[in-house]
Order: C-alpha cells, then sequence, then structure tokens
C-alpha cells in the first residue's frame, strides 16, 4: 500500500536507523534534513510515515524522536503502521465504491438530460435545471456519506491502535510519554528571547505612535 510516495521520495542522505517490518525495510530519517521541514513543523506535524508500496520510510523531527523515543519502538511501529495501512486501505475502497455511486448519478443524468426533453419539449429547460440541481446534490451527499464514514473509521482505528500500544508500553509509561510530548509541543512553539524582545519593542513602538496621534 503506497502511503503518500511523493514524501517517501524525499529522503536525504543515509537513515539514522533500519528496521524490518513484517519482510518490509522501514528506514527513519531526520525530518530536520528535508528543505521543506518547516511545512511540517508549523503545523506541529513531528513525524510522517510513507511508503512507495514496497518499503516503509519515517521522517521525524530530531528532537521530538529523542523526547518520545519509545514511541517507535519495532512493536509500537508494527502497531501503527498495520493501523495506517488499514486506513490507506479502506480509503481506497471507499473512494472507489462513490466514485462508482457517482458515476452512476452522471449516467442517469445524461440518460434523464437526453430523453425527457423529447417527451416533454415544452419544459425543456425545467428539466435540465432540476436534472442538474439533483446531481449536485447527490453527489454532496455521497461525498458527506464518504467523509462522515470515513472520519468514523479513523476514530475507530485510532482507538484500536492506541489501546494496543498503551498495552505494549504500559499505562503509566504512556502517560510519561504523552506528558514529554506535549512538553516539547510547548518548548516548540514558545517563543525565543529574542522574538519576545522584539515584540515589546513594536508594542512599545505602537503605543508611542498611537500616543502621539492622540496628542496631535
Amino acid at each position: 500500500m503506497k502511503i503518500l510516495p511523493r514524501e517517501y521520495a524525499k529522503a536525504q542522505g543515509q537513515p539514522f536507523r533500519v528496521e524490518d517490518y513484517k519482510g518490509a525495510k522501514l528506514e527513519m530519517y531526520y525530518l530536520d534534513d528535508r528543505s521543506d521541514y518547516g511545512k511540517f513543523a508549523q503545523r506541529g506535524r513531528f513525524s510522517v510515515w510513507t511508503s512507495n508500496g514496497v518499503d516503509y520510510r519515517l521522517f521525524v523531527d530530531k528532537g521530538y524522536y529523542n523526547a518520545v523515543e519509545d514511541l517507535y519502538k519495532n512493536e509500537v511501529n508494527t502497531i501503527w503502521l498495520d493501523f495506517t495501512n488499514s486506513i490507506y486501505g479502506e480509503h481506497k475502497k471507499m473512494s472507489k465504491f462513490f466514485m462508482l455511486i457517482q458515476l452512476g448519478l452522471f449516467v442517469v443524468a445524461f440518460a434523464a438530460l437526453m430523453f425527457l426533453p423529447m417527451a416533454f419539449p415544452a419544459a425543456g429547460d425545467i428539466i435540465f435545471l432540476v436534472v442538474m440541481v439533483l446531481m449536485f446534490v447527490g453527489i454532496m451527499t455521497s461525498s458527506q456519506i464518504q467523509q462522515k464514514k470515513l472520519k468514523a473509521l479513523v476514530a475507530k482505528e485510532n482507538e484500536k491502535a492506541s489501546t494496543l500500544i498503551k498495552q505494549e508500553l504500559g499505562e503509566e509509561h504512556f502517560k510519561e510519554i504523552l506528558a514529554k510530548q506535549e512538553k516539547y509541543y510547548e518548548s516548540y512553539f514558545k517563543p525565543s528571547v529574542d522574538e519576545e524582545v522584539t515584540e515589546e519593542i513594536e508594542t512599545e513602538n505602537n503605543e508611542e505612535e498611537n500616543t502621539g496621534e492622540n496628542n496631535e
């Protein structure tokens, strides 16, 4: 199962760790080494699982990895990759199913536009409008149902995977890791001293400008 294959191809240098996942190779790279690191970090995404359909690569922020290293034990990796493969597989099946539904809607709409105006020539414009509206509503409804089903599936499988990880690591150790994870997030996004000083100076300058304008 391919997982973000374009991201898989963006590995730089040599992996810092290589493991096995059910006969496939799992390579780990530091996300920091990629030129597009910022697009992930600014969203608080410090790890990215990828696959070319054969092997796997994990891109992970170095500081984050060191903070929560036990989250990347082989046993935990297996649980998480099983979860990821399951979600991508079901999403692919679901997409094909709903694509067929939407294709069916197009066929029905096309047939209606072909034959109904022949039967009711005076109502051609109304028929066209009604058919297009119904087709649009049908497509939107099917898309919403698909998203709802996928969201429910992800939540269910994520809960299952989280339970297995807790069992693997132990409840207390799992909580400790979550605390370290939260601490890393806070420290990463906390403004540096220079940024705070700059912000204070800008605030003071703005206040002085506003005061001057008011005095005038």
